[in-house]
């Protein structure tokens, strides 16, 4: 998928990536991985990736892994309305 975005897009494979985890809401840093100058160079093009919704939206799909449990239980609604008291936090876009 993050291929398919990237050829949509003109960018590199690892800029759409890259692009795609500075606009989660939930990610408060970003690490780099370049094994090689040319990599690394490279990297700051993702500054310059323009994501569409729709876009944004299959690299979320692509992305999505269920947590399983036990991780499931506690963000299962029954509990998140007794250790919130029913409180919603609505995320920024």
């Amino acid at each position: 998928m993050v291929r398919q975005v990237a050829g949509e897009l003109g960018h590199t494979p690892a800029q759409v990536a890259l692009a795609w985890t500075l606009r989660k809401p939930g990610v408060t840093s970003t690490l780099l991985g370049a094994r090689t100058p040319a990599q690394l160079e490279d990297n700051p093009g993702a500054l310059t990736v323009e994501l569409t919704d729709a876009q944004l939206a299959r690299l979320d799909a692509a992305g999505a892994i269920a947590p399983g449990q036990p991780h499931e239980l506690p963000a299962s609604e029954p509990i998140r309305r007794v250790t919130t008291g029913d409180l919603r936090i609505e995320t920024r876009r």
